[in-house]
């Protein structure tokens, strides 16, 4: 399969998988929220938001250990059969043996911290404490299970066989579906039932992944002697660990951000701090997919030398990311009050507010993903890593002054917002020091293009918003209006002839082939 070809494939792939995901979350969640009820809904944001940090942790380690993978497949192109394969090797072994030990210094580390937290300084109603541990401790069996799967699902990325991971997202959507409908009628304590459906399908997904690994990957074997290579296990223990920094402080930042609206507000804004999150992590879901097509083909591209490629897929995700979230997130600003009350019935306070915030500081992120990629790519990741997470982690000591001078809890949303913007500009100057990608390129081809486009958009749905009645008429109104101009003012605007023309000859190749696919 040709490059362009493999790319849209997997863009489409994962973009499908994500809407089903976000579709699963919509309907999970209203089950989740009456079975639990609001307080051991807010509680389980707080104590089992584990589960939820989990996957964003384990999209980080993967990207790092994919990063080498790829870039060897890449490097690979220019050396003999046996040569790349042995290299390969290596750098799985060193991987297992970095991931065969992080898990237990994640527990142990996590688990009297985290259970001290739970009882000594979280707002919860005392009836509660137990259970809460519990969630607490299943949680932590998942992440064992997931951080040790690391090398494995790495390697389906590596290879780019991201529409074989998106039929296991299929799977875990289907799954999470299922038990919150079971959750509705099965008896005994919710919130531990929830945990444990949750580390069930958090376990049994990862576990498959990795038995078919060893099966379909010739690399995916484990070589004693390659385990402790000294060049191999330097250059993964340091980007990986390097990586770990930064995600660290962003866990620190999705784990403060509900701790501080608990302190100051209690578990019933926890609620609406959840939903939110929710909200947040499916749309970013919808932002990764065109990342997480775009990734290997970009390493692979700095492997084997062909760095101005790589640049120009760089700022492709850049334009295809943003406009892909916006469809989505501009109709979801305009009409959240709607969309939640459609969707939860009643639903908790600051919910609205917080998923707007939310969902702008998703769209600010995706404006430079690509330079994320572009760096991952290159390798050099020490003093990027240090700036993202000092400057994403910097929310939480902002959020907490604006609560002590008596904002509500949707300043922690504004903090967010704030904190994302000024991380955002230091991609572009990373990106200028380490790849010499001007700003200026980015500025005028994609940044005031797709501003001009957002605000087009936003005027022709605020227009349906304005013009109907609350209710599902106006969301489908507003939602088409504001999607439909989105698509065409970035075909006009933001779009080049040649991102134009890979877009119309990558549909056209999909389209032939899946109607062969049906004729045969």
């Amino acid at each position: 399969m040709r490059q362009s070809t493999r790319i849209i494939a997997n863009t489409l792939a994962s973009y499908l998988n994500s809407l089903l995901a976000l579709v699963a979350v919509l309907f999970s969640a209203r089950w989740v929220l009456q079975a639990l009820g609001e307080v051991d809904f807010g509680l389980y944001g707080v104590v089992g938001s584990l589960v939820l940090l989990l996957t964003f942790l384990n999209n980080g380690l993967q990207m790092g250990v994919a990063r080498f993978f790829a870039f060897s497949i890449g490097k690979g192109e220019n050396l003999d059969v046996l040569h790349a394969q042995r290299e390969m090797k290596y750098w799985f072994s060193t991987a297992f043996s970095i991931h065969l030990l992080l898990p237990f210094i994640l527990v142990v580390v996590g688990w009297p911290l985290g259970e001290y937290a739970i009882q000594n300084w979280l707002a919860m109603p005392a009836e509660r404490v137990d259970a809460c541990l519990v969630v607490f401790r299943i949680s932590l069996v998942t992440v064992f299970v997931s951080v040790f799967s690391v090398p494995f699902i790495s390697l389906y990325k590596a290879h780019q066989l991201i529409t074989e991971l998106a039929l296991f997202g299929l799977l875990r959507s289907l799954l999470v579906v299922f038990s919150a409908w079971l959750l509705l009628y099965t008896s005994g304590d919710s919130l531990v039932n929830y945990a444990i459906y949750m580390m069930a399908i958090n376990i049994g997904i990862p576990c498959f992944q990795v038995v078919r690994a060893f099966k379909r990957f010739p690399s995916c074997r484990v070589e004693r002697s390659y385990m402790f290579s000294r060049r191999h296990f330097s250059e993964l223990f340091g980007f990986v660990g390097w990586k770990m920094f930064g995600l660290s402080c962003v866990a620190f930042r999705m784990q403060g951000a509900p701790i501080l609206v608990n302190l100051f507000f209690g578990p019933q804004v926890n609620a609406a701090y959840s939903i939110a999150d929710r909200v947040s992590v499916q749309s970013s879901t919808l932002a990764k997919a065109m990342m997480g097509a775009f990734q290997p083909a970009i390493t692979s591209m700095e492997g084997r030398g062909d760095r101005e490629m790589m640049l120009q897929a760089c700022l492709r995700v850049c334009k295809f990311g943003s406009v892909l979230v916006l469809i989505f997130a501009i109709p979801l600003i305009l009409e959240m009050e709607n969309v939640l009350t459609l969707w939860l019935g009643t639903p908790p306070n600051y919910a609205a507010i917080l998923c707007q915030w939310m969902l702008v500081t998703l769209i600010i992120g995706r404006f430079t993903a690509g330079h994320m990629l572009a760096i991952n790519a290159c390798g050099k990741i020490k003093y990027y890593e240090i700036v993202q997470g000092l400057t994403l982690l910097s929310a939480l000591p902002l959020g907490y002054y604006l609560f002590l001078l008596g904002f509500g809890p949707a300043s922690v949303g504004f903090s967010l917002c704030v904190t994302t913007f000024v991380y955002s500009l230091s991609r572009l100057v990373f990106c200028k020091v380490l790849l010499g990608l001007r700003i200026g390129v980015w500025f005028k081809s994609i940044f005031l293009p797709l501003i001009v486009a957002v605000v087009l958009s936003f005027a022709f749905g605020a227009w349906a918003r304005w013009y109907f009645e609350a209710g599902i008429i106006r969301l489908l109104i507003t939602s088409i209006m504001a999607a439909v101009s989105l698509i065409f003012f970035s075909w006009c605007l933001v779009l080049d002839a040649e991102e134009k023309r890979w877009v119309r000859d990558s549909i056209s190749k999909a389209s032939k082939k899946f109607l062969s696919s049906r004729i045969c």
